[in-house]
């Protein structure tokens, strides 16, 4: 029997991770980058390298031949101001996929499609509400996703994701540098999730997912950052930098990363648990910050 194959289109931080575990299960994955300088990295997480142009679809159409058993999407909208996006690239994507259907398409979203929610509990019957321009654009490639499947029956999971941290996406280089602004509202919390466990919940999004479903992928609690920061900050003997005023920080942030770190979501991974059967290896920060520092040689 042949291997199962599987296309990562966009292999960044998330894709070679999840190229990694796939390739690990015996799949036979294709990562997609825009550089032939990343092929190496790609190559050494375990998948063959192809160049892909988003505004190209002849360039992806030529990767569905033969056709793989699944498709996953982590390109994000492309930004094309300082807090502007396009979600062109993505029909792009959802077309070239409609014509050619893999066995099913996981898009990897983001829970900023809900804007901000008061700490209010979220999950996949919440009503969407972006205030962000990435917010935005994220609801706009989601609904792109959703009407092929309505209208072409392209078989997609909508998978939306919070905050992602792991090895070489903590706080230690800010903190380490004091380019980290601490917000002084301790009220706001954020929800994330370890790269390892999303990737586990991704899988099995295509594994378990149904056509047509959304799913929240996140860890069990939700922190504040400061939460968050005094944990990093304690595991590597570090000072936390003072307080900023949120009506200060907004100056210093984009309208992205502004509303990232106010949005206020507590988000719910009850349908990733019970649907999907994920079990998470790093249910909170606690046990996931000292792992990705740990991985990292920090610690």
């Amino acid at each position: 029997m042949s291997a199962e194959r599987a296309l990562v289109l966009g292999c960044g931080y998330v894709g070679l991770r999840l190229a990694r575990a796939l390739s690990a299960e015996g799949v036979s994955v294709t990562g997609t980058t825009r550089s032939a300088g990343r092929f190496g990295e790609i190559a050494a997480a375990g998948a063959r390298p192809e160049l892909m142009d988003t505004g190209d679809p002849a360039s992806l159409a030529a990767l569905l031949r033969p056709t793989p058993e699944v498709v996953f999407d982590t390109v994000r909208p492309l930004r094309t101001g300082a807090d502007a996006y396009t979600v062109e690239s993505t029909r792009a994507i959802v077309d070239a996929l409609a014509e050619r259907p893999p066995g099913a398409a996981v898009y990897v979203g983001s829970t900023s499609v809900y804007g901000r929610r008061g700490g209010e509990w979220t999950d996949e019957a919440t009503p969407i509400d972006p205030v962000s321009p990435a917010g935005v654009a994220r609801a706009g490639a989601e609904a792109l996703y959703l009407d092929a499947w309505r209208v072409r029956g392209l078989p997609v999971r909508v998978c939306r994701v919070p905050g992602i941290y792991g090895p070489g996406r903590t706080l230690r280089q800010r903190l380490e540098t004091g380019a980290y602004l601490r917000v002084d509202d301790e009220s706001h919390v954020v929800s994330r999730i370890h790269v390892d466990d999303l990737v586990a919940g991704l899988i099995a999004a295509w594994r378990r997912g149904r056509a047509g479903q959304v799913y929240l992928l996140c860890d069990d609690r939700p922190v504040t950052g400061g939460e968050y920061a005094r944990l990093t900050a304690g595991l590597l003997d570090l000072p936390l930098p003072a307080s900023v005023a949120r009506a200060d920080i907004r100056h210093e942030l984009s309208a992205g990363a502004f509303e990232r770190r106010t949005a206020d979501r507590r988000c719910s991974n009850r349908r990733m648990r019970e649907e999907l059967g994920v079990a998470l290896r790093y249910p909170t920060v606690h046990q996931g910050v000292p792992a990705a520092l740990a991985e990292e040689g920090a610690v």
